[in-house]
């Protein structure tokens, strides 16, 4: 059984170390489905084998199994937002380097410069906050400047102005307005699907022939009506399906 099976389900956790994998299964074998990050909270669902739990991370609802070494029991809210890609502060367990998005006490807060989550959420704030994840290379569940997808790079960023949106891109395609290709701009979330017309991708629009998104890496491409135009290669590369408005006023 694991560690420590006295917390009963529904307990509330909060991850210790930088980045814990949330995955499908109970073994460090099984698929990577997102990773924790260091102070976000969590909800105990189940004690599995060994060292392994069953959790659910409260921010977005998404669950799946840890190692239960990676949490520690803590029933306090709320916290402060890192916006550093990295930052280096002192924890209860020693010095740590943590990753953007990473739930700060106001202690731990007061070692690094970031801002709270009421910061202005315009256009201009979002794909000045997204440009700054440039190469950061693709990682199929990954949340940090060291591997993220596409879905944990949109959220990501939303999250840090306080909104919170779905972990998967088909969830985040069910988010705000629907906005006809003619109408979007800058801020706005487009997404592609493959050929059964399924939402496999979402990048954000930092204007309305440009789009941020993780593909191989965080980076810059052009749109279109047809999806995105690989600016290198000069090919399309991600049909677009829909454009969705999550800020701003609507049309």
């Amino acid at each position: 059984m694991a560690t420590n099976s006295l917390w009963p389900s529904g307990r509330l956790l909060k991850c210790r170390t930088p980045l814990a994998p949330l995955r499908k299964e109970p073994g460090e074998g099984s698929e990577l489905e997102t990773q924790v990050l260091y102070g976000q909270a969590c909800e105990l669902i189940e004690i599995g084998e060994k060292d392994w739990i069953r959790i659910k991370i409260l921010a977005d609802q998404y669950s799946g199994w840890s190692d239960i070494k990676h949490f520690f029991d803590d029933s306090e809210s709320g916290g402060v937002i890192s916006g550093d890609l990295i930052s280096r502060i002192s924890t209860k367990w020693g010095d740590q380097l943590v990753p953007f998005g990473s739930v700060l006490t106001e202690e731990e807060a007061r070692q690094v410069q970031v801002k709270g989550p009421n910061s202005n959420p315009s256009a201009e704030n979002i794909i000045l906050c997204a440009s700054g994840w440039e190469n950061a290379p693709y990682l199929w569940g990954g949340k940090s400047i060291l591997g993220v997808d596409c879905s944990a790079f949109v959220q990501l960023i939303f999250s840090f102005f306080d909104i919170q949106l779905p972990r998967n891109a088909s969830q985040q395609a069910t988010e705000g307005r629907e906005i006809h290709y003619g109408d979007h701009r800058k801020g706005d979330l487009a997404f592609f699907s493959n050929d059964a017309n399924r939402v496999i991708h979402v990048g954000l629009l930092a204007d309305s022939d440009i789009i941020w998104h993780a593909s191989g890496m965080v980076r810059l491409d052009n749109f279109t009506q047809a999806g995105i135009i690989h600016k290198t290669l000069n090919k399309l590369t991600h049909k677009l399906h829909s454009i969705r408005r999550i800020i701003g006023e609507w049309p």
